[in-house]
């Protein structure tokens, strides 16, 4: 019963290997027989048999199992969906990708708009980058003719504070 469902699962799968779980033999459903090494094939990244070199017995059976009309048709038709899947899920990919790039050039774009409103609303509309400088330096020395007054006035303050600690 237990080889009927494996038989069933293979036909409807066409998975080709399956594991005894009691002895780790990999049973091949194709081959009908165990395999002794599988490696990954570096084409299609399936699993293959490997010849055992040691095994020189007239039971070892053929290395290509041969499938019929209906199994092969099945498994190029397994493998053009896997490979549209692929491309299904790349495509996807790239989109999502653009779709996030696109809406960051769009805030970027949103952003650099509200800023150049402000700047209209603000009055620096149209100045060019010399023109700015110009003002951010006039503001630079109104800022620096406030400190001067400032630490003057806090000098006095000083002054005064030690003056009257020397008479308490």
């Amino acid at each position: 019963q237990c080889l009927d469902m494996q038989k069933k699962h293979y036909d409807e799968t066409l998975h080709a290997y399956a594991l005894d779980t009691q002895s780790q033999q990999v049973w091949d459903f194709a081959g009908q027989g165990y395999v002794h090494r599988l490696i990954q094939n570096a084409d299609d990244k399936k699993l293959v048999e490997i010849h055992d070199p040691t095994n020189t017995g007239s039971q070892e059976r053929s290395q290509i199992p041969q499938l019929s009309d209906s199994q092969e048709s099945e498994i190029i038709h397994r493998k053009l969906e896997g490979f549209a899947q692929q491309y299904y899920t790349l495509l996807k990919s790239q989109l999502e990708q653009q779709r996030i790039y696109y809406e960051s050039m769009l805030k970027k774009t949103r952003q650099e708009h509200a800023n150049d409103s402000a700047n209209i609303r603000n009055g620096n509309a149209g100045k060019s980058t010399h023109d700015l400088i110009i003002i951010m330096k006039q503001e630079r020395k109104q800022l620096q003719q406030k400190l001067d007054r400032i630490k003057k006035k806090f000098e006095k303050v000083q002054n005064d504070v030690t003056f009257f600690e020397r008479y308490e």
